[in-house]
């Protein structure tokens, strides 16, 4: 793997870069943590339990299972923002949250 680091020493972090009136009381800057087997860590995790926004990350967390398993880097440079299905309060829905996908070395 590009990045040296052993498959079972990576931790996929979705962090809160935008929250505008979240059902769930999401804050920016919380976070969601995952291993690589994209089971969510919430010892590890900040944010409220939210299904909407879990549903959204899972199909990155199998492309960065995918792409570790073929020797690359996890996540690719071209999403690296994903939202809620609310479609937000400007457009008839409740709120919207949207997190920044990275990776690190597990603690």
């Amino acid at each position: 793997m590009a990045t040296g680091i052993k498959v079972s020493e990576i931790e996929i972090v979705a962090r809160v870069a935008h929250a505008r009136h979240c059902a769930n009381f999401i804050k920016e800057n919380e976070i969601f943590v995952f291993d690589i087997d994209g089971r969510l860590l919430p010892e590890k995790s900040t944010a409220n339990l939210c299904l909407g926004m879990l549903a959204r990350i899972q199909p990155a967390l199998m492309i960065a299972k995918e792409r570790v398993e073929a020797g690359l880097e996890p996540l690719p440079v071209t999403v690296p923002y994903l939202d809620c299905y609310d479609t937000g309060i400007d457009y008839g829905g409740m709120g919207k949250v949207t997190v920044n996908l990275s990776t690190r070395q597990a603690e």
